[in-house]
């Protein structure tokens, strides 16, 4: 090219990558000091909100309805409805780094596909490599993205942390720092920055344990289902961070930036004698809806914003992309009743976060993505939340021997993210809710989208 066009070029490709959007924002804080960030698993937007008429929903894919999602739906529809919401991920094991970093880097972008060959390949992806604690060693994390986690921002700008469930895992016997130190631990953070805001009380992912207090008002605890953890023996993922929150409270002293990992949604398939997939996910909505009582009926709550994304969608089934997913955005300064049909993806979420704390960005994904700016200049939707307990017949389902495809779902171990291959629970699960005799839809994605306008445009042109 000359070298006109030349510069000609460069300007466009500048501008298609939304160079310019990185510096570029109306957006304001309209009174919001405290952020809670809180990341579920693995749903897509039908599954959950196909049922809502006022959204771009598919009922007939709707396999957690307003039933079994109760918190969900009255909170989408109070606080704003996203129906062009996308995950930035396939799987987990890129998800929790887009979620908590803006990117995935190299290694993971390649690797994580390795993750469901069969072959024994390891999770790599949450401070582990294959299987140890690399930055608590002194060592360098493969999957660590270069603009690191937005922890790491917060904590350099003096930003306060808490962690509940963020990067935590099980540190090995054996295993001993630089000078010599065993790091042998249950339940710990596996990054150092993270290790002094933990709270180890909070159980990492184990589908065994309950995200909600639902079981205990209802007396119906599943038959494996692991009925207490930790120090406090906590029967539940809520208890254990209401304890917190309620001792900040009345301290005075709530940090700045909360994260909270509520992972229950992700369900155990249909595992013999586990809790089904719709009282899981039942299980967890209401854990979202009692979080979000307890904040709104406390002093901090006219400063705050809750934040809430699935990981990834895990392939599935949705009428428009399988990375469509839900997310919320909760506070006393967000517009009521908004459907907000903009495009918004995770990045979208970590750029509205970093705006109200005065945090750079981290990477050019999260400097380019569009905030989500549904606040409104005074906290006009400030009335206090109640959390809508589901039926006690759906928290008390109990996947039974005739369950659909119970000997396949008793093979794969839930003892980390996505070990499952993303098509079979996304097959069992559909067939689970909705009956063996029911056709399963095909996975759904742009590039199949795409490919499905070219052949039209092109029959309909003729030879």
């Amino acid at each position: 090219p000359t070298e006109a066009e030349l510069i000609g070029e460069t300007l466009q490709v500048l501008a298609n990558n939304r160079v310019s959007e990185a510096k570029k924002t109306d957006f304001k804080n309209p009174g919001i000091r405290h952020v809670f960030y809180i990341i579920k698993e693995n749903r897509t937007y039908d599954q959950v909100f196909g049922d809502l008429p006022q959204g771009n929903g598919d009922p007939a894919l709707c396999l957690f309805p307003r039933e079994v999602t109760p918190n969900q739906h009255a909170l989408a529809e109070r606080f704003g409805l996203f129906d062009n919401f996308y995950c930035c991920a396939d799987v987990s094991a890129d998800g929790w780094n887009w979620s908590t970093s803006g990117m995935a880097n190299e290694y993971t972008a390649r690797n994580s596909l390795y993750g469901y060959s069969g072959r024994g390949r390891s999770y790599d992806y949450e401070g582990l490599n294959i299987g140890s604690p690399v930055d608590l060693l002194g060592l360098p994390d493969v999957a660590a993205a270069p603009g690191g986690y937005i922890w790491d921002q917060c904590l350099k700008r003096r930003i306060s942390i808490r962690n509940y469930g963020f990067f935590v895992s099980d540190i090995a016997e054996g295993e001993k720092d630089a000078l010599g130190r065993s790091l042998a631990s249950p339940n710990a953070a596996t990054k150092r920055s993270l290790e002094p805001y933990t709270n180890t009380d909070f159980l990492q992912f184990d589908m065994r344990y309950a995200d909600s207090d639902a079981w205990v008002l209802y007396n119906c605890p599943a038959p494996k289902q692991l009925q207490t953890f930790g120090s406090k023996n906590a029967r539940s993922r809520f208890e254990v961070w209401k304890a917190d929150f309620d001792e900040y409270v009345r301290k005075g002293n709530l940090p700045r930036f909360i994260m909270i990992r509520l992972p229950r949604d992700h369900t155990q398939g249909t595992a013999e004698g586990f809790s089904s997939p719709r009282a899981m996910v039942a299980d967890n909505d209401y854990a979202v809806g009692q979080v979000v009582e307890a904040i709104s009926q406390s002093p901090y709550w006219s400063k705050s914003a809750i934040f809430i994304v699935e990981d990834d969608a895990q392939a599935g089934h949705d009428h428009v992309d399988a990375h469509r997913s839900i997310a919320f955005v909760i506070s006393p300064y967000c517009r009521r009743g908004v459907v907000d049909s903009r495009f918004y993806n995770t990045d979208s979420v970590l750029r509205t976060m970093e705006l109200l704390l005065g945090l750079p960005p981290m990477c050019q994904y999260d400097a380019v993505a569009p905030p989500i700016d549904i606040f409104t200049r005074k906290p006009e939707n400030i009335e206090p939340y109640k959390a809508i307990l589901p039926a006690r017949e759906i928290i008390a389902e109990v996947n039974v021997k005739t369950a659909y495809m119970r000997e396949l779902s008793e093979r794969y171990a839930m003892a980390a993210p996505d070990t499952w291959p993303d098509a079979l629970l996304n097959h069992i699960l559909w067939h689970a809710v909705k009956g063996p005799a029911v056709p399963e839809p095909p996975s759904r994605s742009g590039l199949r989208v795409r490919r499905e306008e070219l052949t039209s445009t092109a029959e309909a042109s003729g030879p």
